[in-house]
């Protein structure tokens, strides 16, 4: 074999080559996997979205009537909880041996809750853990004639049934909620733990 195909062969071969690298089709790109953010529920309140306040407008809260449900979903929106107040008793009459604070007036709350799925079972922002925190006579506030107030143990009813610390999916509950505020005629307010909710309200409240 002569050198000069030798020279012509090696050549060619090295031409093929670069043709096909030059050819070759580029693998295609691909986006990195979206993670997945660790999983909590959302307290969102179920309300029109004409209810939320104008962009830049205070925060405020949702009103609701006796007998009309809030809800509050699972991160899926699939139910987690319903509560509504089903009476609202003002001033009734002190239990014996009891009296009422002057200048104080007693406020109870007839209140029931049905529970459906929890979806983050365990975890801090379950709402079956932060309900208990929510609907409970230290968390609730007031607002009267002057401003708004945290609301004071009463010292003049003991409710006849009280809700329960803890609670578990498909229950319905019912209790009561018994309060000292210096209105007797106002609002009484429940406050989502964080401050606010998605739609910048900071929960929900009912007039007496």
């Amino acid at each position: 074999m002569s050198r000069r195909f030798l020279l012509l062969t090696a050549t060619t071969v090295a031409a093929f080559g670069l043709t096909a690298c030059g050819t070759q089709a580029t693998p295609a790109t691909h986006a990195p996997p979206a993670t997945t953010p660790h999983a909590h529920a959302e307290i969102v309140p179920i309300t029109p979205p004409e209810a939320a306040p104008a962009p830049g407008a205070a925060a405020t809260y949702l009103a609701k009537k006796v007998g009309e449900r809030v809800g509050i979903t699972n991160i899926d929106g699939s139910k987690a909880v319903d509560f509504w107040i089903t009476k609202i008793s003002v001033d009734p009459k002190c239990d014996p041996s009891s009296h009422r604070a002057v200048g104080m007036s007693t406020v109870v709350l007839d209140v029931t809750v049905t529970t459906y799925t929890d979806k983050v079972a365990g975890q801090r922002l379950s709402p079956f853990i932060v309900l208990p925190g929510r609907i409970n006579p230290f968390s609730l506030s007031t607002t009267g004639t002057i401003g708004t107030r945290v609301i004071e143990t009463d010292r003049c009813v003991t409710p006849l049934k009280k809700l329960p610390s803890t609670y578990v999916p498909g229950h319905a509950y019912t209790g009561q909620i018994a309060f000292a505020t210096p209105y007797d005629t106002g609002k009484v307010q429940v406050t989502q733990s964080s401050g606010y909710f998605q739609n910048g309200t900071l929960g929900w409240e009912w007039s007496y």
